[in-house]
């Protein structure tokens, strides 16, 4: 190997990890999961006085996060599996007369 073109390998080794974060990845990555907000928690769900969400006490804190990360993790799982499902449904009932970019029944078929 001359000394150019190991430099020329060593600059595209150097530069690979930056090509590589900026090709987006396949496939959603949150599978669709909301984002929930500790106001509309404390004052949709809880029901909690304006003045006790406002004040965001460290136990509501604790609260809305334990339950953020039960429902996330369900809310997850079952994205999941509408995710397979619907992929499953996708490679098992092909419609011939259907393109991608056009369906012929008019309505989309993508849960998400």
């Amino acid at each position: 190997m001359t000394k150019s073109s190991g430099i020329w390998l060593g600059l595209a080794l150097a530069l690979l990890p930056t090509f590589a974060s900026a090709q987006p990845l396949q496939g959603p990555l949150n599978y669709g999961v909301k984002n929930m907000s500790f106001d509309l928690w404390c004052a949709e769900t809880q029901r909690y006085p304006a003045e006790r969400c406002a004040a965001r006490s460290p136990a509501d804190e604790l609260a809305f996060e334990n339950y953020r990360a039960a429902i996330e993790r369900y809310e997850l799982e079952h994205l999941k599996q509408v995710q397979r499902e619907y992929e499953i449904r996708e490679r098992t009932n092909r419609d011939p007369t259907s393109t991608v970019s056009r369906k012929t029944d008019g309505f989309s078929r993508s849960p998400f």
